[in-house]
Order: C-alpha cells, then sequence, then structure tokens
C-alpha cells in the first residue's frame, strides 16, 4: 500500500475512536456531578486531555457561573498546562451566545487546543452547530457523537424542554 497507510491506518482509527468512548465516559460522569444545580442550564461535563491523560476536569455551574469548558480551562492553566497542546470532550457542543457568561466557542477558539470531541449537538435555537461550525472556521478538530445516545438519556427532561420550546 502507498505510504504503508493501509492496516496502520486503520488500527489507528480503532485506537482513537475506543480512547474518545473512554474520555467522553469520564466528561460524562463529570457532568453527573452537577445534576440538579444548573438551574435552566444542562448538565454538561468537559475533560481536557493531553498526551492520553486527563489534565483537567469540569461542569456546569449553578446559572451565571461558568460553564464545564471554562471551569476545565481554568483548572488546565493553573496546573501550568498549554490548552494547545490538548484535546476536549465535553457532553455537548459548546454556546456561542453570549448570555449570563460568555460564549464557550469563543474561548476555545482563543486557546486553539488540536482537538474538540463533541457528544451531542446543543438544540438550543441559538446555538444549533454553531459552536461546531466556529470551531471548525478556526482550524479546529471537531468530532462529533461519540457516545450521543447515553448522553442524550442523561439529559433527556433538559432536551425534551428544548424541543418543546421550538
Amino acid at each position: 500500500m502507498p505510504g504503508g497507510r493501509g492496516p496502520l491506518a486503520a488500527q489507528e482509527v480503532m485506537r482513537t475512536g475506543v480512547d474518545d468512548a473512554f474520555f467522553m465516559g469520564e466528561a460524562i460522569a463529570e457532568g453527573r456531578k452537577s445534576a440538579g444545580a444548573t438551574g435552566d442550564n444542562p448538565s454538561v461535563g468537559c475533560v481536557i486531555v493531553k498526551a492520553g491523560a486527563i489534565i483537567a476536569r469540569g461542569a456546569t455551574q449553578p446559572p451565571g457561573n461558568a460553564h464545564a469548558e471554562v471551569m476545565a480551562v481554568q483548572a488546565a492553566e493553573r496546573a501550568g498546562h498549554s490548552i494547545a497542546e490538548c484535546e476536549f470532550f465535553v457532553t455537548m457542543e459548546p454556546c456561542t451566545f453570549q448570555g449570563r457568561t460568555p460564549p464557550c466557542s469563543s474561548l476555545l477558539v482563543e486557546k486553539k487546543p488540536r482537538r474538540v470531541v463533541v457528544g451531542i449537538q446543543d438544540p438550543h435555537p441559538r446555538v444549533r452547530g454553531a459552536g461546531i461550525a466556529e470551531l471548525r472556521g478556526a482550524g479546529i478538530e471537531v468530532v462529533q457523537g461519540v457516545l450521543a445516545e447515553e448522553i442524550s438519556g442523561m439529559l433527556a427532561a433538559w432536551l425534551e424542554r428544548h424541543a418543546e420550546a421550538d
């Protein structure tokens, strides 16, 4: 095979997929920590991975406080890590609008992580794929749909409220 990429490439993809599911599982566990405490926001979890190890975690805080991505970035930077060398695993697409807090997508574009793995798309009418598009537009690799079914189950009540509001 040209460049020897045949079977090796498939192994690399499989390994990454297993790692993605593991780290997204950790993000789900992080999101569960804030269940019932986020008001009208979803209980989102985020882990930041560098060289195959989790270096920071975050969960959405009560209304008006930091979202999961911000909590994780703050923890990573306090520990002296450069976000540009990292991968994010976040259960829901980063928000894209200024509400009680600044948009998480802008923070990630500013910090330029290597890759962002998103469990589910945010159904909020002011997001719906805009966060993913913003990240990709900034040259950040985005992977979608990792453990989406589990995340949708975890956030079912919140997702139903947004489906009804449309």
